[in-house]
Order: structure tokens, then sequence, then C-alpha cells
């Protein structure tokens, strides 16, 4: 590799608390508020309830109504770089967005939930191009990311607390108590938890040329033990799903170009602990979670109760959807401009099938082209930041199965900053091609 970029990832790939304060510092407050915004977010999230009293004292409402503000602000400010091709995708699909938020508010400009839709449609819209200007090179990359890992030590503390002392908020499914903290679902644990996940693994091959395989081994063994902590008390399948295929690709890219041996070992004491511990946690933990697949599978069950019930569920919306005229077919339901939030937010448990209902078929396939693109830019990247990219779209797709992460804000955040970094042109992505582990 040449010395000049060698030198440039020794730099980039390190970040202590002090190297991490001092990025910070470097930002303007344009710029500052997301980082920080990232490692206080899960703060913000806890103190949910406050809505209840008044939209005006929830935090999560506020910091709704302050990004797009602050992102725009910024958008204002700082030159935007040139357009590559995600931008280019970004842009089609935004335009889609964008559109069906005006039609929300002309349905009923004077609503707090049209507002609240406005907010939560429209954000990775303008989320995407602030950090564009924010992620310019590996270094910024690697701050947002040190700054996921900083936030997830208040979910740590938070499950903690609820598994060894008291559940703070317990909520009933498929015969399971699933612990939720402070925070509105289980979802929120599961995020941050496969944050965490994707950050240490991530770190460990970006790492591997300035610390030993000890020392980055002790962050993953950290965030992995918390990780299942916290696995075997929400009980969200999607979670596991994730999780598990997070530590295959982990895997996987050891076995192609890392350590081999740390593969071996880590699958010999994977395989010790499930034949000690595997019957009963199965049992008790997952069983549960998949009783009514497996009856649908066997044919005691009627396929509209796969995934809990979400088939039938995706069956009679999407026979709603299809009986709709064209035009709202093809642009989605706000056009309408009737009450549609029941489809257009979370009740779909799909992002997929909102995505449709949102903007429409023409909208479903901008974003599903804007996924393409964007997972092409992997050829440009270094074999570290290839694996993070692989890692975001696992968390992305499998979690679009049966939720809908584009409208959770953390869950944004974690993902555009890795696609803003994918979207760098191609002149500075050549400086990391040739990264190895």
């Amino acid at each position: 590799m040449d010395k000049k970029y060698s030198s440039l990832n020794d730099t980039y790939s390190r970040m202590t608390f002090s190297e991490w304060k001092e990025w910070l510092g470097e930002l303007p407050w344009l710029l500052k508020w997301f980082p920080l915004l990232v490692v206080f977010r899960p703060i913000v999230d806890s103190l949910y309830f406050l809505k209840e009293v008044s939209p005006l004292l929830s935090p999560p409402y506020l910091v709704g109504i302050l990004t797009p503000i602050l992102a725009i602000s910024a958008l204002a400010r700082y030159y935007y770089p040139h357009l590559g091709k995600v931008d280019k995708a970004f842009t089609f699909w935004s335009v889609l967005v964008l559109l069906n938020c005006f039609f929300i508010l002309l349905y009923d400009p004077l609503s707090m939930l049209s507002l609240e839709f406005l907010l939560k449609l429209s954000l990775p819209v303008y989320l995407f191009f602030f950090l564009r200007i924010l992620i310019k090179d590996l270094r910024d990359l690697h701050g947002v990311l040190q700054s996921f890992l900083y936030s997830a030590l208040f979910i740590a503390a938070i499950l903690i607390f609820e598994v060894l002392v008291n559940p703070i908020a317990i909520q009933e499914s498929r015969g399971l108590q699933r612990i939720q903290g402070t925070f509105g679902d289980v979802v929120s644990y599961g995020m941050y938890i496969v944050f965490a996940l994707s950050a240490s693994t991530y770190f460990y091959f970006s790492r591997n040329h300035i610390a030993t395989q000890s020392k980055r081994l002790i962050l993953i063994g950290a965030v992995g033990s918390i990780g299942i902590l916290g696995l075997v008390n929400i009980h969200h399948t999607a979670t596991y799903t994730v999780f598990l295929l997070i530590i295959a690709l982990f895997l996987l890219f050891n076995f192609r170009k890392g350590s081999p041996a740390l593969g071996f070992g880590i699958i010999l004491l994977a395989g010790l602990g499930l034949s000690y511990f595997g019957s009963g946690l199965i049992e008790e933990k997952i069983s549960p979670l998949i009783e009514t697949d497996i009856e649908v599978y066997s044919g005691e069950a009627d396929t509209d109760r796969l995934l809990h019930g979400r088939v039938g569920r995706w069956r009679l919306m999407l026979n709603d959807f299809s009986s709709e005229i064209v035009p709202v077919q093809f642009f989605g339901y706000p056009l309408k401009f009737d009450y549609v939030f029941q489809f257009i937010g979370i009740g779909s448990h799909n992002d997929f099938v909102r995505i449709l209902f949102a903007t429409g078929i023409f909208g479903l396939v901008l974003y599903l082209r804007l996924l393409v693109v964007v997972f092409r830019q992997n050829v440009l990247l270094g074999a570290a930041q290839r694996y993070l990219l692989y890692a975001t779209f696992t968390s992305l797709l499998f979690y679009s199965i049966s939720v809908t992460p584009t409208i959770y804000a953390p869950f944004m955040y974690f993902t555009l900053s890795v696609f803003a970094f994918s979207a760098l042109p191609k002149s500075s992505q050549l400086k990391w091609k040739n990264q190895e582990y």
C-alpha cells in the first residue's frame, strides 16, 4: 500500500476517546450537533413518555423538529459535494417522498399527527444529504461509529439494571416477557445491540494494522456479551436473526482474509455453549417465537399466521391497496387526501410494504434501485469498509421484513452514515480500496 495512504489509515483507524473529542472539537456547530445527538439519542428516546403530558415536553418530538432545521441550515451554509450515482438515486426517491409529505400537509395541515408523519417520512431525505456534508473521509465515518459505541453505554447500563435489579417495563408477547427499559418498544434495544455489534466488528478489521488481535477482540467480547444478555431478554426475532447473520458475516470475512483460527475458535466455543445450554435456551427463549411458523410449515396452521400473523395482515392491506385508483397505486396513499396513517406508519410491520403504501409502486421501485446503486459501491471500498456496508445491508433488509427501520431515527442515523461514506466520489474511495485486514 502507498506509504502516504498507509499513514492516513493508521490515523483514521485509531479513535480513542481523546481523539474522538479532538475530531468532535474540529467540527463547526452546524455539523457537531449530529454526533452529539447520536451519543444522547438513547436518553432522548427513553423520555418519550413525556409526550403524554404535552408534545412540547417530549424530547423525541423536540429533536424531530430541530433535526431538519439544523440539517437544512448546514446544507444552506456548506458546499455540497459533487453529485454521484448514489446522490442521484437518492434524489429521485426523495422527490416522491417529499411529494407525498406535501399531500399529507394538504390533507390536514394543522394536525399534530400530520406534522409527526411529515418529520418521520422526510427524515431519510434531509439526513442523507446532511451526512454527505459531514462525512468527507474515513475519519468522519469512524467518528460517527465511535459515537454509536458511546451511545450504547447507556443502553448497556439500562439493560444490566433491568436484568440484575428490576425490569423497568415489561411487554407480553407470545407467552414471553420482554423487557423494554424506558423505551417505547423492544426494537430500540435491538437496534442498538446491532449497531454496537456492527461497529465493534468493523473496528476489528479496520484496526488490524495498529492493534493486536487480543486487543481488538476485547471490544467485540464486551459488546457480544451485552448483546447476548439483551437478546435472551427482549425476545425479538428480527434482532436474533440480524445478530446471528452479522456474526456469520464476521466469521466469513475472517475465514477469507482475516484469521481463520479465530473463526474456528468462535465456532468451537459456540458449539460447546449450545451443547451445554442449547436445549434449554432454544426451548425457553426461541421456540415460542417460531412456534406458529413451525405449525404453518407443518400444515397445522394457515399461511396467514406466518411471522406472528404478519403475512395475513400484509395480504389484507395489499388487497385494499390493489383496489385503489391507479394514481394512488403508482404514487402512494397520501394522494387520496384521506386518513391513511395506519398504512404509511409502523402498522404494516414491513418496510417494503410501508414504502409501497407511502410512495406507491413508483416510489418502491426507486427505493429498491437506490439500494442496488449503494450496494454496487462496495467495489470501490476497502475490505473493512466493504464488511461494514454488508453488515449495514444485512440489518436494513432483514429488519425491513417485520419492522419499519426507515422511520426509526437511530436506525437511519447509522445506515445513512454508512451510505454517505459509500457515496463518496471514486477519487476518495480509491484511498481505501487497497486497505486489507
